[in-house]
This record gives C-alpha cells, structure tokens and sequence, in this order.
C-alpha cells in the first residue's frame, strides 16, 4: 500500500488523530496489511458514531447515498469524487437563492415607489381640481360664493366639496411622516387658501360660532402642514387639527372653540385672546406659546406641554391640567375663581412656575421667563403649598417630562 494518501493529512478530531497515529506506528513496524485493516475499521466505527450523533434527515441521506456500506478507504475516494461537484452545486444554488430574493425585493420596492408616485400624481389632481372648483365659485358672476343673500346654498357646497377633499387627501404614511416631520402639505394649502379667500375669518369682536363663509366643523386637518401659518380670527369652530404642525402659526383671535388639538404642535404659536374653550389641546405641544387672555374654560390641557407658555390673564375656569408640565409657565394674575390650587396642584412643576409679575426690563426672554421679585413669587408658592386641602389623592406622573 502506498502512502500517498496519508501525505500531509487534516484530521479532524481527537479521534481522527489516534487512528493516524496508529497508523504510521504500524507502518514503521513493516504491517501496511494490519494498518490498514485497522484504520478501516476504526474509520467505520467513528463515521458511525457522529453518524448517530446526527439528525434524522443526515441519517437518512447517509443510507442513501450508500457511503455507510463503504469501507474507510472508499469513503475518502468518494469524498474527492463528490464533494467538489457538491460544493458547485450548493454554491452556484446559494447565489441563485439570493439573487431571487434580491430580485424580489427590488420588485417589491418598485411597486411601493409606483404605489406613491400614482398616489401622489392622484392627490395632487384632486387638489388642483378642489382649487379650480372654488375659484370658479368665487367668480362666478350671478352668484359668487362670498354673497350669502344671493347665493345661499353655495356656502353649503363649498363645505362639503371641502370636507370630502379633506378627506380624500388622508394618507396611510401620515403617521409615519409626521415621526420624520414631514407634515401633509396639501391639507395645509387648502387652509391657506380657504383663509385668504376670506372664506373662513371672522370678526373677532363678534367671534360667533356661524360667522364664516364655510364652516369647518368636523374638517380634517389632522397632519395638516400649518408652521408659521397667519391664520388671525381664523374660524375653526370644532375642527380636527389632531397631530397638525402649527408651529409658530400667528392663531390670535382664532375661534378654536371645541375644536380638537390633541397632541398638535403649537410650540411659539401665538394664541393671544384665542377661543378655545371645550378644546381638547390633551398632549399639545404649547412650550413658548403666547396665550395671553385666552378662553380655555373646560379645555383639556391633560399631559399638554405648558413649559415656558404665557397663561397670564386666562380664563382657565374647569380646564384639566392634569399631568401637564407647568415649569417655568406664566400663570400671572390668574383669578382665584377660574384656576383654583386643586387644579395647579394636578399639574407638574407646579413649584416652578411664575405667580407674580414678570421682569421685562430687556424685553421678551429667549431663555424663559423670570420673576421680577422672585421673593414674591415664592412666597405665592409656599401659599399654595400651604393649602393641604388642595393636595391631589395621587401625585401627578411627571416621569414623562423628566
């Protein structure tokens, strides 16, 4: 026997070390025939102990193949035989399966990229269309929509032209957008044009509830692309403005009466001598912003960001603070019969907060408000501390704002 086939051997256990071994004492002993008889059968005894070690499927496989009816040596001939047109075949499978699944992929994302370009190209048609219609009711010559004695039930249309627009330009990605700031700027242009068309303003010295042109009760604007929008003595009675972006929009004299706020971005809004009572501004963002002699009698300011806000003046009668951050908010001159120490006490920070007039020696601040004698404002604290009576059951959770 020749020896060749033991050249430069790669066992590979502990096992396979002990047969080589054996091997190579046998030979140096002149006993090729007893070496080998023994290396084929300490081969078969180990493939059949790992043999057994293995899955039902290898078992299988092993019998199939016809390898456990051969002896050591053959195996090691069949293994240079096989394993290389084996190892071609599982490779060029392998980078088969995973072009297919990037082909799948990639086709996959085409059709979502095609999906939002044809909903784009749809929504973008349907504001261009909703524009046109009501440029040509403001126009028109015999019954313009802006003159209620001639054309009454034009008003009604132009409401439910809007309403179903609105509607129609809700999008599933929303959500997810307005995560990314990306807020729904269409909603927003039809705002926009509804407001300087002088179809939704009001009078804010009547400020009534049926004043505009078109009223927006139950629109939805939710997302509504609003940053810095001027919407003063802007009618939207009962409006939905859930999750809309009206950072630093200018909402002075706005009628937001009834109209839903939840966890809208006010942040630097200007709601001076704003309407919004019965709102629900519940997890607004209202850090910064002026709402200097607001109504929010009954509003829901539950968990709502009031840190740095402008609340002097307020009729905050039966509004819920419940949860809400009050750090360093400005609740100056605040009247004992519409903001009572239960619902200060609801609220969190409560103790940082500013009760007394403000110092405004170098202006408005940029770094948050300060208490022209803080020692007097202290003192209003420790008043209110001092009022037991007033201790809510549960202390408010404030983890959220920490």
């Amino acid at each position: 026997m020749s020896t060749e086939q033991f050249d430069n051997p790669t066992p590979s256990s502990s096992n396979d070390n002990d047969i080589y071994a054996k091997y190579y004492e046998l030979l140096e002993k002149n006993n090729e025939q007893l070496a080998k008889k023994i290396c084929e059968e300490a081969r078969a005894a180990l493939e059949k102990e790992r043999l057994e070690a293995n899955p039902s499927v290898l078992r299988r496989l092993w019998r199939w193949t016809g390898i456990g009816e051969k002896k050591g040596w053959d195996i090691i001939q069949l293994i240079s035989t096989v394993s290389i047109p084996l190892l071609l075949w599982w490779g060029t499978q392998y980078f088969t399966d995973q072009n297919n699944k990037q082909q799948q992929e990639l086709a996959k994302q085409n059709k979502i990229e095609e999906r939002e370009i044809a909903d784009r190209k749809q929504k973008d048609e349907l504001l261009k269309t909703y524009i046109n219609d009501m440029k040509a009711s403001l126009l028109d010559k015999d019954y313009p929509l802006k003159d209620l004695e001639k054309n009454s039930e034009s008003s009604s249309i132009a409401r439910t032209i809007t309403l179903t627009t609105l509607t129609q330009l809700n999008s599933e990605q929303d959500q997810q957008k307005a995560k990314e700031r990306k807020y729904n700027q269409r909603k927003g242009l039809i705002m926009q044009f509804l407001y300087e068309s002088d179809l939704i303003k009001i009078d804010p010295k009547v400020n009534s509830k049926f004043d505009s042109i078109i009223f927006l009760d139950k629109a939805d604007f939710t997302f509504a692309n609003l940053e810095r929008a001027h919407l003063y003595g802007v009618h939207l009675y009962g409006a939905n403005l859930k999750s809309a972006h009206l950072y630093g929009a200018n909402l002075k004299s706005a009628n937001l009466e009834s109209a839903n706020l939840e966890s809208a971005n006010l942040k630097s809004a200007i709601l001076k001598s704003a309407n919004l009572y019965n709102a629900n501004l519940e997890r607004a963002n209202l850090s910064r912003a002026n709402l200097s002699r607001a109504q929010l009698n009954n509003a829901n300011l539950n968990n709502a960001n009031l840190e740095n806000a402008y609340l002097s003046r307020d009729n905050l009668n039966n509004a819920d603070l419940e949860n809400a951050n009050l750090e360093n908010a400005v609740l100056y001159k605040y009247n004992a019969k519409n903001l009572t120490n239960e619902q200060i006490k609801s609220a969190c920070f409560w103790e940082k907060a500013i009760y007394t007039e403000l110092d405004l020696t170098n202006g408005w601040p940029t770094n948050g408000w300060i208490a022209k004698d803080p020692k007097a404002n202290q003192r209003k604290i420790d008043e209110i501390k001092q009022d037991k009576a007033s201790d809510p059951l549960e202390r408010p959770d404030c983890s959220k704002w920490k």
